[in-house]
């Protein structure tokens, strides 16, 4: 398995490779290798987890055998010191002033209860020998010279743990030859000696127990003052996760000997010794390793008969399928007669049958294969000659489309159509109709080729196009723009040679904007095919472009006919403006020279009223004025007229010579006028009629919106910009009238919603001003708070010249 024929069409049969090597036995191999991991591997995990599992049981048997036993060791030991205590702890032996008499004859009472007492000593509180009976030696000494005894060797054995006996206890510690029994009181420490056989008799140190609890390699220990007798060996060489238990408790460790072993343990915490029984691990584990290395046995086994039945099973699976991909390959390498004899009615058996009925329909398809090649190739070739036939209208149709659409003259862009799609599409002739106004007439408008060579096509073409084409008389042209649909008729030449007969196609293509036709686009063919139905759809597209530039270009030629008027509309309304506000400022400017003669008192004394009412005439002549220069202003600058005569301005000059005027605004308003400009304020390069009339629009905007409170004027400046601005305390400015704030013919309205008197013209001249000095104007407002408008000049410089 794993093999495959990979073919490739542009490498030829006789050259082709097929992958054959390792192909024979490689699905048995496989199968094989399944049936031996789907064996073993499951006996493998079970004999494993069963091996795992006797190792725990056998532990946790031997950990109970060996805490009964240390149980019942520790029950005994528990018995002696109940006894011992009982025999050496009699009344006598505790009178402080006794006889030497009488202790002699208690010492011998007790020598014959226990045996195995070799001595008696008594201390006081400082260590100081009351009284000695019998011997306290080495179990050697003893048995050399049992009546000696030395109180200086009993005295060291016991004199670096009496400091940490307990008082009023009975506790029993482990010397090298010997036991020693210590009773603590408070005024006394009294030490019996016994032998080391005293204990043995209870504590077996050789294993001397019955096999069946502890084994050959079992021990018994006795543990106290945190040594291990026999030994002597502190009991922290023990390489345990834990200490040992203060009552009861197994484990499995290593033990002081350095030998893995599994232990239990029974402590008398009265007395603070134990009872340690160990046997070996080697021994507990013995039987699970017989198991464990009969089970890899039986595993070895069960896996070579697995081997040898899958051999014979998968050898009668593979044997079909071996045949049949050797017949798979030789088809592959060309020989399709492969024919294989069913010999079973399994899965083996139909795939044999399918692949016969495979092999018989592939040779009867590749027998046809050459046919069906040759057929689709033509297929193929002439599918490919219209795809490459259709490109080439599109392109062409994509070139036209991007070269009118840079046309604006109708005429230039119908005669560069007529060529464009000539020279693209390789017609004989194409023209272009236009519908006449009215509809009864459509004209003949463009044609290409403009002169006709001397050709075949010579006499039909002379009657193809005509120059007009009216309605009803039937032609392709009248037809297609009455239809609103393309039309093509296509005629025969009369030749006698098939090669030289033509087919002559025209087609008549409707220019439609809409429901509305514009024209009609006509082209005249002369290839073997004639117009196909695809070239006619680009045709189509083409001709909704033409209709689209030709209206484009009608548009374009209307708006600059529109333009061209609107300019002399606008230059006539200049020069009427000019004009009018010349004639109007003449008899204006004598009304307010008169007016301000008789408001004086020159041609004698008026009344109140009449003085009154000539003032208000003043006024309203003055504001006249104001509006008809404004007038005149934007008629200058819309025509080009306006010229700035800068020089150097003062500002406070400036502002002093118009402040009369703003007086006279703010008359009858309880409105302040207040001046904060710096007597550093360096000169403006400005010209101060302009400069004057932007002051004169910013102090009346603010006088018009702003009963009462202040109006001030505030500069300062900054390197080389002189900043003014003209603050109020009125009625403020919405934020959505900001767009329209400097726009012409704009007016705002107070806070009752009135419009306020003018033409709207002040604030968009201000920014005219403003801008062509080189500065920049802004306004800030807060609604019901005031406004305040912001404008920035240049500084004039030395040569005259304000600096940007």
């Amino acid at each position: 398995m794993g093999t495959g024929v990979v073919a490739s069409r542009e490498t030829p049969r006789r050259l082709r490779s097929i992958p054959t090597t390792g192909m024979r036995g490689g699905l048995g191999r496989t199968l094989l290798t399944a049936f031996l991991i789907l064996t073993i591997l499951p006996l493998a995990l079970i004999g494993g987890y069963a091996a795992q599992n006797n190792r725990r049981n056998l532990q946790q048997e031997v950990k109970s055998k060996l805490q009964a036993v240390a149980t019942l060791k520790g029950e005994e030991l528990q018995q002696w010191f109940e006894h011992s205590r009982q025999v050496l702890l009699t009344p006598i032996s505790w009178t402080p002033d006794a006889p030497a008499g009488q202790r002699e004859v208690w010492w011998e009472s007790i020598r014959k209860q226990e045996p195995d007492l070799m001595g008696a000593t008594r201390f006081d509180q400082n260590g100081q020998t009351l009284w000695t009976l019998g011997a306290c030696h080495s179990v050697a000494q003893v048995a050399d010279s049992p009546d000696s005894v030395t109180e200086q060797s009993l005295s060291a054995a016991i004199s670096e743990r009496k400091a940490s006996l307990p008082p009023g206890q009975f506790v029993l510690l482990g010397d090298a030859d010997a036991w020693l029994l210590v009773y603590a009181a408070q005024e006394h420490t009294t030490v019996f000696c016994l032998r080391e056989s005293a204990l043995s008799r209870i504590i077996q140190y050789d294993a001397l127990l019955d096999k069946a609890l502890i084994g050959e390699t079992g021990k018994v220990y006795l543990v106290s003052q945190g040594r291990i007798w026999p030994g002597g060996v502190e009991a922290t060489s023990i390489k345990a996760t834990g200490t040992l238990p203060r009552l009861v408790g197994n484990g499995v460790y290593v033990n002081h000997l350095n030998v893995p072993v599994i232990g239990a343990y029974y402590h008398l915490n009265e007395f603070d010794v134990g009872v340690l029984v160990e046997q070996a691990q080697s021994e507990t584990l013995e039987s699970t390793e017989r198991i464990a290395a009969t089970l890899i046995a039986l595993v070895l086994a069960v896996a070579l008969a697995t081997t040898a039945i899958a051999a014979i099973v998968i050898r009668q699976i593979t044997r079909p399928v071996i045949r049949l991909t050797e017949s798979a390959v030789a088809m592959a390498e060309g020989d399709l007669a492969q024919h294989l004899e069913v010999t079973s009615r399994d899965e083996i058996g139909i795939l044999t049958f399918v692949f016969n009925e495979m092999a018989a329909d592939l040779k009867s398809l590749y027998e046809d294969l050459e046919a069906k090649v040759a057929e689709r190739t033509q297929r193929l070739q002439q599918a490919n000659y219209l795809i490459q036939r259709r490109a080439l209208h599109l392109q062409a149709s994509q070139e036209v489309a991007q070269a009118i659409t840079s046309v604006r003259d109708p005429a230039l862009l119908l005669n560069q159509v007529a060529d464009l799609i000539r020279e693209c599409f390789v017609y004989a002739s194409v023209a272009i109709y236009i519908v006449e106004p009215g509809g009864g007439e459509i004209r003949l408008r463009a044609h290409s080729p403009a002169t006709r060579p001397d050709t075949v096509v010579d006499i039909i073409d002379q009657g193809a196009w005509p120059g007009y084409v009216y309605a009803g008389d039937g032609s392709i042209i009248e037809r297609a723009a009455r239809k609103r649909a393309a039309l093509v008729e296509h005629q025969q030449t009369d030749e006698t040679v098939e090669w030289y007969r033509r087919t002559l196609s025209r087609a008549a293509i409707p220019l439609r904007m809409e429901e509305r036709v514009l024209g009609v686009l006509g082209v005249l063919s002369t290839e073997h095919e004639g117009i196909q139905e695809d070239e006619l759809e680009v045709l189509e597209l083409l001709a909704g472009q033409v209709t689209v530039a030709l209206e484009n270009a009608r548009a374009y030629e209307r708006e600059r006919l529109a333009a061209q008027r609107l300019e002399e509309a606008e230059a006539f309304k200049g020069r009427f403006l000019a004009n009018m506000s010349h004639e109007l400022r003449e008899p204006l400017n004598t009304i307010i020279g008169f007016s301000r003669l008789m408001i004086k008192g020159i041609d004698g004394p008026l009344t109140p009223q009449q003085a009154q009412d000539m003032q208000r005439i003043y006024d309203d002549a003055q504001r006249l004025l104001f509006l008809i220069n404004d007038i005149l202003a934007i008629s200058q600058i819309q025509a080009g007229m306006m010229e700035l005569r800068l020089q150097p301005v003062h500002l406070q000059d400036l502002v002093d010579a118009v402040m009369p005027t703003v007086s006279a605004l703010v008359r009858g308003k309880d409105i302040e006028l207040l001046q904060e400009i710096p007597a550093d304020l360096p000169a403006l390069n400005a010209d101060p009629i302009r400069l004057r009339q932007v002051l004169l629009h910013l102090f009346n905007n603010a006088a018009k919106f702003t009963e009462r409170g202040q109006i001030t004027l505030r500069a300062w400046h900054n390197e080389n910009q002189v900043y003014v601005s003209v603050s109020d305390t009125g009625v403020g400015i919405p934020p959505e009238d900001f767009e329209r704030l400097f726009m012409r013919f704009e007016k705002g309205a107070d806070k009752e919603g009135r419009w306020q008197s003018g033409i709207g013209l002040g604030l968009a001249l201000s920014k005219e001003f403003v801008e062509m000095h080189g500065g920049q104007i802004w306004a800030t407002s807060e609604v019901n708070k005031g406004s305040t408008f912001t404008f920035s000049l240049p500084c004039y410089a030395a040569d005259g010249e304000g600096r940007k």
